[in-house]
């Protein structure tokens, strides 16, 4: 039995905050919405993100299926690349968005990182790539 990856799915309350986050903060392409389902696939190169407005999962699925969206506890993240996470930090700061911590050198694996939130409180991690970031 094979499994491939097919995407990533946000399931979201304020859907139009989160396709506008993911669309005109990240820029994130729009493939597809459906405004009647509150769905849409966003992409980026490879990367595919779905967001589905969470009333609709019990519509659809009904309610003996044992969905529950309960407290967060921060257990996933979205990373994204970015070549300054410095200026990444900036630019989202100044779009409102929660900067959770600010950049930070992992020396030993050679990158930069920061957490963000997006509109519903999931985390989303802006990594930096890079030989040796911040070695001096």
């Amino acid at each position: 039995m094979e499994f491939n990856f097919s995407y990533t799915r946000l399931y979201v309350n304020d859907y139009d905050s989160c396709l506008q986050f993911y669309r005109d903060i990240l820029g994130l392409e729009v493939a597809f919405v459906s405004e009647i389902d509150r769905y849409a696939e966003l992409t980026k190169g490879a990367t595919k993100l779905t967001l589905m407005c969470r009333g609709k999962v019990k519509e659809y699925f009904g309610n003996r299926t044992p969905v529950s969206f309960g407290t967060k506890d921060d257990a996933i993240a979205l990373s994204f690349g970015v070549k300054d996470v410095d200026e990444a930090c900036k630019y989202l700061k100044g779009k409102g968005v929660e900067i959770v911590s600010q950049p930070w050198n992992f020396l030993d694996w050679g990158v930069k990182l920061a957490l963000v939130r997006d509109p519903e409180g999931n985390l989303v991690e802006l990594l930096q790539s890079s030989q040796i970031i911040g070695a001096e």
